[in-house]
């Protein structure tokens, strides 16, 4: 049976979260989107710590307290309402949980993923981009060659969210054995580490509260007990792990839209010309009606790729199904709302201005329109 109606678990997260976004998280938002680039701002890290968010994500035999994929993208929903940096932080540490949870071992699991709990718990990194490869995931110029017991990654990855603030990373490598794809293997990597270096940090236009830098791993001992999988099984983990984030991602970008909607219709309310409210207008009305029933659409493509998660069904086509329309939705929903506030949303430190900037980036992560696409084709 086909259900839209929320449990009473899935109110109560969605009500805790977006009392959290609007009371914590919008004015910290503005704050931390005007600093320099740097690390995670610590305000952020107390978040993630004090919520126990991480703790969302691991099973309960490691410490945790998971939830369900539908759930989970309720509270990413909320804090993305809040901050779409915030959570970008906390989606970059799901994709490095993901391969572990996909494709580790007990042991890996047991040792890596308590250190994302509890008050001292610390986000995690993922290290798939490079430079120069961009969106081609098939190959990768960091390397990892074995060593008697160990592996020697050496490379650069970049941009990586939570760079300079991982508990660990996981980096995916080519081991350069003439295998094509079957060369590629990930690897979980302490984030303190010898011989990995962090930045610059980048000054970039949106999600500036998601902290992006580059990584650098040089001569980077990593015991071959910490290799994701069988030799050679990098790729298909890599693909499913995007799978799951581009799920979950699409949360956020329902959140964001939702966020810049209210904004929106609240000022079209507010804002009156010859004694009426603009929203009387049909130009204005209408635009509303439009991007409400799209917030809708968007969620429920999220909640359809989630079920089907939940259910272990094959779920790539519907998670990038979620991920084209609510990224795309979400960046015209912020930039129309940016035109009907006019000036009040151009002058001065606003959430709409941020919205509008954060929206751009959100539909390059975890894979262009024109990837999703692809995807999506390869699955007709």
């Amino acid at each position: 049976m086909i259900s839209f109606e929320l449990s009473t678990e899935q109110k109560r997260a969605e009500l805790k979260f977006m009392r959290l976004a609007k009371k914590k998280l919008h004015p910290l938002s503005l704050k931390i989107d005007a600093q320099e680039p740097g690390p995670i701002d610590p305000a952020y890290l107390d978040i993630l710590a004090d919520e126990d968010l991480n703790a969302f994500l691991v099973p309960k035999q490691y410490g945790g307290r998971p939830l369900d994929f539908i759930t989970l993208s309720l509270v990413i929903e909320g804090l993305a309402y809040g901050c779409a940096g915030f959570a970008s932080i906390y989606g970059a540490t799901l994709h490095a949980v993901s391969a572990v949870l996909i494709g580790g071992s007990h042991d890996q699991k047991a040792a890596y993923l308590p250190l994302l709990l509890g008050h001292r718990g610390k986000p995690a990194g993922c290290c798939i981009t490079e430079q120069k490869g961009g969106s081609d995931t098939s190959r990768f110029s960091t390397t990892a060659y074995p060593d008697g017991q160990y592996y020697i990654l050496n490379g650069t990855k970049s941009p990586v969210i939570n760079a300079g603030d991982a508990a660990f990373y996981v980096v995916w490598a080519n081991t350069n054995t003439g295998k094509g794809r079957g060369d590629i293997n990930a690897f979980i990597v302490p984030g303190d580490s010898p011989g990995i270096s962090i930045g610059p940090y980048h000054d970039k236009p949106g999600l500036r509260c998601a902290p992006t830098a580059t990584v650098s791993f040089s001569e980077v001992q990593v015991h071959s007990s910490d290799m994701i999988g069988l030799q050679g099984s990098g790729y298909p983990l890599l693909m499913q792990s995007l799978d799951w984030s581009r799920a979950l991602f699409s949360a956020i970008c329902v959140g964001v839209a939702k966020a810049a909607f209210d904004q929106t219709a609240a000022f079209a309310k507010q804002r009156s010309i010859r004694n009426k409210p603009i929203i009387k207008n049909q130009g204005i009305g209408f635009s509303l009606a439009d991007y409400a029933t799209d917030i809708c659409a968007g969620r429920l493509l999220v909640w359809r790729a989630c079920r089907m998660m939940d259910r272990n069904a094959h779920y790539t086509k519907e998670a990038s199904m979620a991920k084209l329309f609510a990224s795309r939705m979400a960046a015209r929903i912020a930039s129309e709302g940016m035109l009907i506030m006019g000036l009040t949303a151009h002058t001065g430190p606003n959430l709409m201005a941020k919205f509008q900037r954060d929206t751009q980036v959100l539909r390059l992560l975890e894979g262009t329109d024109h990837i999703q696409k692809i995807i999506i084709s390869s699955q007709i």
